[in-house]
């Protein structure tokens, strides 16, 4: 009997495509950060995206559940020694558990892939063709290297999987309509609340965030991530909340809502995510004023909020300039760059990459200054820069595959310019632009949001709706 048959079965389907499942996401990860409840939330991670996997034909709904997927591990039992290292993870039962959920749903992911090959539904793309030279990349990473660790292959396949099987999975399973772009942005919006609402308890619970009138960034840690990870995820959010402010008649208070966001990115203290804001957000506000809807309320709020800035920054210069310089003050130290060792790091991978030039010397290697903050052994220490983390780890190879599949995902783009696929791509672009003085593009969970969205583009290229 077919699952379409079973009574009840299309409402299931109903409520695992809805566009407001989403928040109820948000209220069951803020529940479960807050009560240390990790498992919960990770159950029903793995339940909605085994279900989805399983019973939908268009997977816009999974994509719209991959960024919650990276604020699963609370304050109280994350492994991090940013706040506190706990050995939760570490235990026998709660370890078993995990793994049992990973290996069901990327089994359920498996499936899916599969699937679309015996339904002869996979459409070859220039982008699969790079992708599938990048992942080759990944998996031969540092091979020949004088001191190779066997974690560079396990981390190579999880890059390979992560990048090209996401990928996948969903270009040919995300059937673009009139809504997909909505519900992506819509979920991205039930996203940001958990942010805002993590990063705001933080201000006001967190012991000695204030000192001597400035602010403690290394109090703004999460189970999940660190300051630079809070930010880099709220400056994701911004495209969604000018797209949606111009996407409908009455949309413009999420336009005001998109300076909540701005303002949020600057106070998670990440130094790249202000870069990444500012520059995220003049692109988004030009798309906002020239096609959306709303020029007029849309142009007041925004000039309202840059005025307010420049009064603020204007009453306060000698606070917020003492403060901004101290917060900027170690990019050049001594005549000589340095922004929190970055110089230096970059300089070992440059040397890492002259001493195994064709494959890299692999993910795992020392990297002095590069402080080790995940506390799980299987996240390699980073370069904290796209294209010298390519170069070292995976050599010019690895770097000469991604520059091809970076520019087939621009061609992609510039075939198909649209409001809609705009969103997408600035989405994309600010994770690349702060990746490129950190490291987010070879994490895990920023993978996902990455090839999911990749996918969505790819996808919609010659999409009529």
């Amino acid at each position: 009997m077919k699952l379409s048959a079973v009574k009840g079965f299309n409402t299931f389907k109903k409520i695992l495509s809805s566009r407001y499942l989403p928040f109820l996401t948000a209220v069951i990860a803020l529940v479960c950060y807050y009560t240390g409840l990790d498992l919960v939330v990770m159950y029903y991670m793995a339940a909605l995206g085994i279900c989805m996997l399983i019973a939908l034909d268009d997977l816009t709904p999974l994509v719209c559940q991959i960024p919650f997927m990276h604020v699963m591990v609370s304050r109280t039992n994350s492994p991090s020694y940013t706040v506190g290292g706990s050995d939760y993870y570490f235990q026998t039962a709660v370890l078993v558990q995990v793994i049992i959920l990973i290996t069901l749903l990327v089994g359920a992911m498996i499936y899916r892939i599969v699937m679309v090959g015996v339904k002869k539904s996979f459409k070859p793309t220039p982008v699969f063709f790079g992708l599938c030279a990048l992942a080759l990349t990944f998996l031969l990473n540092g091979v020949f290297s004088k001191e190779y660790d066997p974690l560079n292959l396990a981390y190579g396949v999880f890059m390979a999987f992560f990048f090209l099987g996401i990928f996948v999975m969903f270009k040919d399973n995300i059937k673009v309509n009139k809504n997909t772009f909505i519900d992506i942005a819509v979920a991205f919006m039930a996203f940001s609340i958990v942010l805002v609402t993590e990063l705001a308890v933080a201000y006001l619970t967190s012991e000695g965030v204030f000192v001597n009138g400035s602010i403690n960034r290394d109090k703004l840690m999460y189970g999940w991530g660190v300051h630079n990870t809070m930010g880099m995820l709220l400056v994701l959010c911004i495209p969604s909340a000018t797209y949606l402010a111009g996407k409908f008649r009455y949309g413009f208070p999420l336009t005001l809502y998109s300076l909540v966001l701005i303002i949020a990115a600057f106070l998670s203290m990440s130094r790249q995510a202000m870069i990444g804001a500012v520059f995220t957000y003049i692109i988004c506000a030009i798309i906002l004023l020239v096609k959306g809807k709303n020029r007029i309320a849309n142009t007041l709020i925004i000039g309202v909020g840059l005025i307010g800035a420049i009064i603020v920054v204007g009453l306060k210069q000698d606070s917020v300039f003492a403060y901004m310089k101290k917060l900027f003050d170690n990019i050049i130290v001594d005549g000589e760059l340095n922004g929190s060792h970055r110089w230096q790091i970059w300089q070992t991978g440059i040397q890492n990459f002259i001493s195994a030039p064709v494959f890299g010397v692999g993910f795992f290697v020392d990297i002095p200054h590069v402080a080790e903050m995940v506390g799980l052994d299987i996240i390699p220490l980073m370069y904290h820069n796209t294209f010298v983390q390519m170069l070292a780890a995976c050599g010019i190879l690895g770097l000469a595959a991604y520059l091809v599949h970076r520019v087939q995902t621009i061609i992609c783009y510039f075939k198909n310019v649209t409001v809609d696929r705009s969103f997408i791509a600035v989405t994309v672009l600010s994770m690349l632009v702060i990746s490129i003085i950190d490291n987010h593009l070879f994490y895990i969970f920023p993978t996902m949001i990455y090839s999911s969205l990749i996918a969505v583009l790819v996808q919609s290229q010659k999409a009529k709706y």
